[in-house]
């Protein structure tokens, strides 16, 4: 049963949809007008470029809106195995490569989702509804849109 905000006539789907495709934006837009190097600069040593963090949160998508939905590996989706090489840029990185692999992952995630209800218990990567998955996502890109803030920051100083 779809749940409703009545102050807003959206379903709570609609709502979370909106959210998310509004931090895929958002964190796209943080490499606007930025070179190649710009966007592969890391500001401490350790630490994830703007690159970087925009890789990862495509990611943290691929695997909860496609590995956990549909038990297909990682690797298929374009992704790597581990959690901690999803932080780090290939040599052949480019604003405009990464923003084209984000934006597949996204369809992607659209194209999974579609049929499905948040209700809906999946078990591609363990049981979880569907709810539990766009939840962990919107955190996950909220905390990452602010990290994206910060580095975007640095550059414009």
């Amino acid at each position: 049963m779809p749940h409703s905000h009545a102050d807003s006539g959206f379903t709570t789907r609609e709502d979370l949809d909106t959210r998310i495709e509004q931090y895929r934006r958002l964190i796209l837009g943080s490499l606007d007008d930025l070179s190649d190097d710009q966007a592969r600069a890391v500001v401490a040593p350790g630490k994830p470029s703007l690159l970087g963090v925009v890789r990862h949160t495509a990611y943290v998508e691929g695997v909860w809106f496609g590995e956990a939905i549909t038990g297909r590996p990682r690797t298929e989706l374009g992704l790597p195995v581990a959690t901690a090489n999803s932080w780090k840029t290939r040599k052949t990185d480019t604003v405009a490569s990464l923003i084209g692999h984000c934006r597949r992952i996204h369809q992607h995630s659209r194209e999974t989702l579609a049929d499905l209800e948040l209700d809906d218990v999946v078990s591609g990567r363990g049981r979880r509804t569907v709810l539990s998955l766009y939840t962990h996502v919107l955190s996950e890109l909220a905390w990452n849109t602010g990290q994206l803030d910060i580095l975007r920051a640095w550059h414009s100083r």
